[in-house]
């Protein structure tokens, strides 16, 4: 992502999109260097999805997961890979 971008702007995202499944996420990682581009960084989350009547499975978090990454891509965020 452009180094203009806030990190607060990734963690509302973070936040909507997850909804009441996203118990807490945890900024742990920001990476600037030469492999991603003068202009960019790179930001690296943990996030923590509880339930409070059930156990999660892939298929409750994995559409999350989706969502974020797509509104994230739709502001000009990509993934790293």
């Amino acid at each position: 992502m452009d180094k203009t971008i806030p990190a607060g702007d990734v963690e509302h995202v973070i936040a909507k999109c997850g909804g009441k499944l996203i118990e807490s996420f945890n900024l742990f990682d920001v990476y600037e260097g030469d492999r991603i581009g003068e202009d960019k960084k790179s930001l690296a989350y943990s996030m923590v999805f509880r339930a409070k009547d059930r156990t999660l499975e892939d298929k409750d978090v994995n559409p999350i997961i989706d969502s974020i990454i797509a509104k994230l891509k739709e502001k000009g965020i990509e993934l790293r890979s």
